[in-house]
């Protein structure tokens, strides 16, 4: 039988460094990409995020003033 050498041995333990090495950069890129926003398209709308306590809304729309509230202004098509 042929007895394995430590040069291919060596060998062996480069290539799978250097494929070890090359999933790590492949991970980390994807990982860095996805922390990146995507770029959005211009809609032509805006949005605005806003968190308010859910019980001060309620007390703050009475019957009186949801009947005189006015509707949105909607954007009109040209």
């Amino acid at each position: 039988m042929r007895r394995s050498s430590p040069n291919r041995w060596a060998a062996v333990a480069a290539l799978v460094a250097a494929f070890a090495a090359v999933v790590a950069v492949a991970a980390w890129r994807t990982a860095a990409a996805a922390s990146e926003p995507e770029p959005q398209p211009d809609s032509g709308t805006t949005t605005n995020d806003v968190r308010q306590d859910a019980e001060k809304v309620r007390d703050y729309w009475t019957p009186e003033r949801m009947k005189n509230a006015d509707n949105a202004p909607m954007p009109k098509r040209d």
